[in-house]
């Protein structure tokens, strides 16, 4: 019994962090700065409308009742990563159980071939908005393939397509549009996706990178589906293209980073874009930047570079609300996170939010918004945790087993 006490210390906390912030909204906050230099609590609180804070105390109340009334079986949720076996990929697929471990459930053939070693990036398989389809890129294949999301969490391979170029370790989807990024041949193309799961290549939607040989890591849509973005770790370039009417894009636009060796990303609040900044993996000298995407598809930094003391700091997941944000610091083997404030500057809660296994890399944020699961590479485990009031992290357990080339984490 004892991986369930964290609930009812939650449980305490929740109801301390409610009475504090209310208390505190009458004095501390109303003398901050617009901008300050550091975070507080009281900051991150936000008068005690925090959605991301609000979601701990939710879900650990839900969870504690859901644990003294049944078997704790899990309610639906679901993870997958992809096994990269370079002889036939697989998508492997673990259950979500209430009390947030994970139990497995079992693999589906991707129809492509993986590399059969880590493929250094993030995105390699995404999961569409409305929980109905899965995409995963083949890199020892050149292809991606789209599988229907069945009600048990089976998958059913749909269709497998070319990525048009070499080496595919990234993917993003918005609407029937789904692009990937080929690491290879340092390009990006596009895909329609049609009925059934079917992908079909989309004309004009090929473009270069800035460069060639620029280890580009991970690429996604903006949330509102205008642009494009690519990070470049070699050039320190952040890459955008505009997405045209019909979903075809316009040549790339190459803004320098703010910080070295820019890495994974992820969306906060109100579209500010969180990247990491791995600084070729140089000990303590991490960091991550906020940036606006503006109308001209150049990234703006919102407050620079911020230091989270680790070392290669490089997967990043934010928050359903986008108040908090987390990254895998893969050579110092843990978890820092930052809060978002509502102007979009960027400061570091904890450096170490939590300890993982060896290697980390992926991480996500469950649909609950309370568990959070990263993928370590060295150790082949998948760590799970729940969330604490302000940006901290506690272990669950750990999930042996993985093969050694796995890559890519989605849930839902």
């Amino acid at each position: 019994m004892k991986k369930f006490n964290f609930l009812k210390t939650s449980m305490v906390v929740a109801i301390a962090f409610t009475i504090g912030s209310c208390n505190k909204k009458t004095d501390t906050n109303l003398t901050q700065p617009a901008n300050p230099t550091s975070v507080t609590e009281a900051m991150m609180s936000e008068n005690g409308a925090n959605p991301d804070e609000v979601a701990i105390t939710e879900n650990s109340a839900a969870i504690n009742s859901e644990l003294n009334s049944s078997t704790g079986l899990g309610s639906g949720h679901f993870l997958y990563t992809e096994s990269n076996n370079s002889g036939s990929n697989e998508i492997l697929i673990y259950k979500i159980k209430n009390n947030g471990t994970l139990e497995w459930k079992g693999s589906e053939v991707s129809g492509g071939a993986g590399s059969g070693a880590g493929l250094g990036s993030q995105g390699a398989l995404v999961i569409d908005k409305n929980h109905n389809w899965l995409y995963a890129v083949n890199a020892g294949g050149n292809s991606v393939s789209s599988f229907k999301i069945n009600k048990d969490g089976s998958l059913t391979l749909a269709h497998t397509a070319s990525s048009g170029g070499t080496g595919p370790n990234s993917v993003s989807v918005y609407g029937n549009l789904l692009y990937v990024l080929n690491h290879g041949s340092d390009n990006i193309h596009g895909l329609k996706i049609g009925a059934g799961g079917s992908l079909t290549d989309l004309a004009g939607s090929s473009q270069a990178l800035s460069s060639t040989a620029v280890d580009a890591p991970q690429i996604s849509f903006t949330p509102d589906g205008n642009w494009i973005v690519v990070t470049e770790k070699v050039t320190n370039v952040i890459s955008t293209f505009k997405v045209k009417n019909n979903g075809s894009v316009s040549a790339g636009i190459f803004t320098p980073s703010v910080g070295q060796t820019p890495f994974g990303f992820d969306f906060s609040r109100d579209r500010y874009m969180i990247v990491s900044n791995a600084v070729g993996g140089a000990a303590g000298a991490g960091s991550s930047t906020s940036y606006i995407v503006g109308n001209n598809g150049k990234p703006r930094d919102v407050n620079g570079a911020i230091p989270d003391h680790q070392a290669a700091p490089c997967w990043f997941a934010t928050t359903k609300y986008g108040r908090f944000a987390y990254t895998t610091n893969t050579a110092t083997n843990n978890v820092s996170s930052y809060y978002v404030a509502p102007w979009g500057g960027l400061y570091l809660v904890e450096s170490e939010a939590a300890k993982t296994d060896a290697g980390p890399l992926d991480i996500v944020v469950a649909a609950n918004n309370y568990f959070v699961y990263e993928l370590n590479s060295k150790s082949n485990t998948i760590g799970s945790y729940h969330r604490k009031f302000f940006g901290g992290l506690e272990l669950i357990n750990n999930t042996p087993g993985l093969p050694a080339p796995a890559t890519g984490l989605a849930t839902f």
